[in-house]
Order: C-alpha cells, then structure tokens, then sequence
C-alpha cells in the first residue's frame, strides 16, 4: 500500500521542482557595445553550431548591431581568441574591413572573410591578454590593455 501511494505521490513531488524556467537560448545572454557595435553575446547548447564550431557571428554589412552565438563546450579551452575572433566579425561588417595576413595552421582562418576577424583576434590577444573585460564582459582576470584594439590598428 505505502508502494502505491508514493507511486501516485511522486509525479506532485517531482513537478514541483521543477519551477518555470527561461528557453535554452534565454538563459545565458547579454549585451555589450563595442566601437559602434552593439553585441548581443548568447550560450548556445552544446554542439548547437555543428561538429567543431565555436562561435558564429551574424551581422549584415555596415550593421551597428550584431548577435555572437558561442558553444560553451568547444570553447572552453580558446574562449578569449574565439570571442575577440566574432567580436572581429561584427567590427569588421560595421567598419567593413576585409583580408589580413594571418599566422595559422587552420585553412578555416585563411579564408578571406575569417582573415580580419583573425587578425582582430591575435592583436586583442596581444594587447589584451586572456581577460574578456576589455569586450565587455565581467572578467576577473586582470587586462593587460586600456582598450581592446581598434578597428583602424589593424592592417
């Protein structure tokens, strides 16, 4: 009898845990602005963006306002170059930059509209350091610049 009645209990007991909660791409979003560029940063599930991808910018040219898409579990260990990478993207649609050279090994990188956002990325890098407060994110980690680089500093 005690059987049955946890049996009819426990759908009551458990659904009142689980309260209301916001959809997947709500949960973890915000806004920072960046020379001109208003930047919605978004979470996405793991493995939403495809096999291997990292991050995703969508921006039209010229645009002032831009999304940035990032995959939490593939960027785990690059987070810092992958965000000032889609940072770039947006920076460079608004300010329509195109081309850099670029120093690596990932053909991905080589393609003419990943070059200037790359370049962005390697000086933020560079400039910058690890710390994602210069994107305006909350970072304790310590910035090695005032500013992250703008869009004129790059080639």
């Amino acid at each position: 009898m005690k059987r049955f009645a946890l049996s009819i209990l426990l759908p009551f007991v458990l659904a009142s845990c689980g309260g209301f909660t916001a959809p997947e791409r709500d949960r973890a979003q915000w806004d920072t602005e960046l020379y001109g560029v208003s930047i919605t940063w978004r979470w996405v599930n793991p493995g939403g963006l495809g096999k291997g991808r990292a991050g995703r910018a969508m921006v039209l040219p010229g645009g002032e306002s831009c999304v940035i898409d990032l995959d939490p579990a593939t960027v785990r260990n690059y987070l810092t170059e992958v965000a000032a990478h889609e940072a770039g993207h947006c920076l460079a649609a608004r300010h329509l930059k195109v081309g850099a050279e670029v120093v690596s090994e990932n053909p991905h990188l080589h393609e003419l509209m990943e070059q200037w956002p790359q370049e962005y990325a390697e000086a933020y890098m560079a400039e910058c350091g690890l710390s994602l407060a210069p994107l305006g994110w909350r970072d304790t980690r310590e910035a090695t610049c005032a500013a992250p680089p703008t869009p004129d500093s790059i080639r």
